[in-house]
């Protein structure tokens, strides 16, 4: 929608943006993933193997990416983060993040091994993997990522779809038992904004990802007409004050691969605020390497 627009502006930030929010499973996990969005009418624009999905990132500028994943069952995710550590290993742009299921005996180990070589931090992802982040089986791990310095990643909010397991009501007690943890939040918290923007204000770790929810409507419409996306209400909509109050609280960040429309189109919903080069710098990679203690 903004596409040449996008061609000048981009020029600031090509070579240097962080995405915080993008997806790297082994194939024959990719292949089931898709199959599942595809019988719900939810498009993905880019298919292609890991090491493929990781040269189209860097053909637009990306400079650095995360690698969430997560298990679905237990006895899951240490496969799960072996293949990450390799992968990270040939990908070196890559932010290596790993995964737990809380039911998984030798967890603490487990993340202290990868802790040890490299990795960032975990994701969760409580309405595919059916716990709650409040679960106290999580309480020890989340000590850990405290203790060492690490970050969750957590899709928390009700957007695109919801369960009960997601939602502010089952987040919240987290952040109120682990108030310096570092937490990146998936999706700004959609659909409960108002919740987690108090959560950021109150907690000083607290980051929220702008994955999916800046996509321009005229984007979101094209894609449900030609039905490659669910016709889900994306918030796009938001107080420009509250987000230059959140500046240095908001990071870039996809769901790439599992969009149906441009890579682009991420790129230009952040764009089209206009709300200045200070925040947009901010926002494509210098918080996310504050977070992260990138170089």
């Amino acid at each position: 929608m903004y596409a040449d627009d996008w061609r000048t502006r981009v020029s600031h930030y090509q070579g240097r943006i962080i995405d915080m929010h993008t997806h790297f499973f082994p194939e024959k996990v990719f292949e089931s993933i898709w199959e599942w969005f595809g019988k719900r009418l939810w498009g993905v624009r880019y298919k292609d193997t890991p090491d493929g999905l990781a040269e189209i990132l860097r053909g637009f500028g990306v400079e650095r990416f995360v690698t969430y994943n997560y298990a679905h069952r237990e006895g899951m995710a240490a496969g799960l983060n072996e293949w990450t550590a390799g992968f990270a290993q040939e990908h070196p742009e890559a932010i290596p993040f790993g995964t737990v299921m809380p039911g998984d005996d030798g967890n603490l180990a487990m993340l202290e091994d990868l802790f040890d070589r490299g990795f960032f931090g975990i994701k969760i992802q409580p309405l595919v993997s059916d716990f709650y982040p409040c679960d106290e089986r999580m309480f020890e791990v989340y000590q850990l990522l405290l203790e060492r310095g690490k970050v969750l990643a957590v899709h928390a909010g009700t957007a695109p779809i919801a369960n009960q397991y997601v939602g502010a009501g089952h987040f919240e007690p987290v952040m109120e038992r682990f108030p310096e943890l570092k937490v990146v939040v998936a999706h700004m918290g959609a659909y409960e904004l108002d919740r987690f923007f108090g959560m950021v204000r109150t907690y000083p770790n607290l980051y929220l990802d702008t994955a999916v929810s800046f996509i321009a409507p005229a984007v979101v419409a094209e894609q449900v007409a030609r039905g490659r996306f669910p016709p889900l209400p994306i918030p796009h909509e938001f107080d420009p004050e509250v987000l230059l109050e959140f500046s240095e609280r908001i990071l870039f960040g996809t769901d790439y691969p599992h969009f149906p429309y441009e890579y682009e189109d991420c790129m230009d919903g952040i764009l089209a605020l206009d709300l200045g080069e200070e925040f947009e710098r901010k926002v494509f990679h210098e918080n996310a390497r504050g977070l992260l203690s990138l170089d």
